[in-house]
């Protein structure tokens, strides 16, 4: 997915869009993807590796949330509040925010990796959980237990 994109802002913003724009936790890193055709069987072997990878999605996705959250505050400040909903896709962003963004995209794929996913598996479990209502809900699941311990 990411070949034609691989080392490129745009295909760092494609990485963490579809991460982060689950439950809307990233404003503006949400653009519309292309969603992927599988045939019946393979959505089937797909969904069984996906429950597998779950959990260490889930994890990733609590320790992305920090770095998130911190990095969309640094640029709410050096903007004034104002921040776009697209701000990591903007071709003329303060050079600032250019740091951020680039951080929190390098430090978010790192977290991912460190979570034992490619970035690959990343985003394709993003948009099965998107699309299937029973995987979100395995999911909420998990990240709900994994808050509380």
């Amino acid at each position: 997915m990411f070949k034609s994109f691989s080392g490129t802002r745009w295909g760092w913003v494609l990485l963490l869009a579809t991460s982060s724009g689950l439950a809307g936790w990233v404003p503006g890193l949400a653009p519309d993807l292309a969603g992927i055709t599988l045939s019946s069987t393979a959505v089937a072997q797909e969904q069984s590796n996906y429950t597998k990878l779950l959990g260490n999605y889930a994890e990733a996705i609590l320790q992305m949330e920090p770095l998130r959250l911190q990095s969309y505050q640094r640029v709410q400040q050096i903007m004034g509040g104002n921040v776009p909903k697209d701000v990591c896709k903007q071709s003329n962003l303060v050079g600032s925010v250019t740091h951020i963004c680039d951080r929190f995209f390098n430090e978010s794929a790192e977290i991912i990796r460190g979570n034992g996913l490619s970035l690959t598996d990343f985003n394709a479990i993003t948009q099965e959980v998107r699309k299937n209502p029973a995987l979100k809900d395995q999911l909420n699941e998990e990240l709900l237990r994994r808050k509380r311990n």
